[in-house]
């Protein structure tokens, strides 16, 4: 992972210390490496003969000096603090939040900002799992996505939102993840980082759990269904910020309900990419005509957002389309066979180790991150 080179420049030497400290000692040493300044000449000198190295810089106003030799670099630059933005910089942020909170919101504006800077080995992608129809498979699609890449040896997070979680996977796997602190526990320390001014977060590690079967990360269910039905999109939103700005992960996979409601939503909007799931019949293909409607017409924006970066997939393919697209113009990316482990009263588990599914698994895999460096050529899936 290519860490990104950002650039402290504030007044107060006391602001410095804990902030250095709590980047190394927090996931986010993974992901940056800071050099800090509280001396504008210090700082004006470092950026004139080292700036071509920094990604990114969080400064305070005062730091501007004479920033025309950096605008040639095209350097993005957050200030920091609650004075006016100037013309230079591509976003503000508050100095005194939770130190959590800023780097992350530094992530989110460098990603904006500065795009086409962002190493893109640091940069985890979340991928969504969606489909309006219950029963298409969504969960053991997204199980077996995460699988695939954890077995290309990439680090991999699988987050399933459900409401209701069948908890399969959990079967045998109880005691090894009985330690963990647990997703309710986390819900409720990111609720309250901001109300409690907290400015250092636990890792990942200290909520989630190793899965055998899937290699990758994940949490266990909980035990109340309320601490589930209690999130809102913004709590959705900053639970996946939370894992994928660890530093921890290669991408994380994020598996919700086929209704729509305030996760579902937030795995819309957040997500860098969405695999929607189809089924080959009329039903199934007017259903998901009807959603893609009502979300055109209530919030055009989200919707051309959405189709910008959704990926269809025909689950349970048996070879040939008998049923219509719902749209015109609309085409299908992947398809994934239709095997006798989909056959009604056929566990879950089978699927996790069907050589057929994994294969087009592992195919959907490279299709949807469009790069054969990052989910390798591997052989077949039959063969591991």
């Amino acid at each position: 992972m290519v860490p990104i080179r950002l650039v402290l420049a504030v007044r107060d030497e006391q602001y410095i210390e804990p902030f250095l400290h709590y980047v190394l000692c927090s996931d986010f040493q993974r992901r940056l490496v800071v050099t800090a300044f509280s001396r504008q000449d210090a700082f004006l000198r470092y950026m004139e003969e080292s700036g071509d190295l920094v990604h990114v810089v969080l400064a305070e106003p005062y730091f501007i000096g004479d920033k025309s030799s950096q605008d040639a670099r095209q350097i993005p630059w957050i200030c920091l603090g609650e004075e006016g933005v100037e013309k230079h910089f591509i976003g503000k942020l508050p100095k005194y939040q939770p130190l959590h909170s800023l780097l992350s919101s530094v992530l989110d504006l460098y990603r904006g900002g500065g795009q086409a800077r962002i190493p893109t080995e640091g940069n985890c992608p979340v991928i969504g799992v969606y489909s309006t129809l219950g029963g298409s498979g969504k969960t053991t699609v997204a199980l077996n996505m995460a699988k695939q890449l954890a077995m290309q040896g990439k680090r991999m997070f699988y987050l399933n939102l459900e409401t209701v979680n069948a908890g399969l996977l959990f079967q045998g796997e109880t005691r090894a993840g009985s330690q963990r602190a647990g997703l309710a526990r986390l819900l409720y320390d990111l609720k309250g980082d901001e109300q409690r001014q907290q400015t250092v977060m636990p890792s990942v590690s200290t909520y989630a759990l190793k899965h055998s079967i899937l290699q990758s990360d994940t949490f266990g269910p909980v035990d109340n269904l309320n601490e589930i039905l209690e999130m809102e999109e913004q709590d959705t939103i900053k639970l996946m910020d939370y894992i994928a700005d660890s530093g921890l992960y290669d991408a994380v996979i994020v598996d919700t309900d086929s209704s729509p409601n305030s996760r579902s939503r937030a795995v819309m909007k957040r997500s860098d990419k969405l695999v929607w799931l189809l089924t080959d019949d009329w039903s199934g293909m007017q259903k998901t005509e009807l959603w893609l409607a009502h979300l055109e017409r209530s919030n055009s924006t989200l919707f051309n957002s959405i189709m910008g970066k959704t990926f269809f997939a025909v689950n349970r393919y048996s070879g040939e389309m008998s049923a219509a697209l719902p749209r015109k113009g609309m085409t299908v990316e992947a398809t994934l066979s239709h095997i006798s482990s989909w056959n009604p009263g056929i566990q879950q588990g089978a699927l996790l180790h069907s050589p057929l599914f994994q294969r087009d698994v592992l195919r959907l895999c490279r299709d949807v991150f469009n790069n054969r460096e990052f989910v390798g050529q591997g052989g077949r899936a039959g063969d591991r």
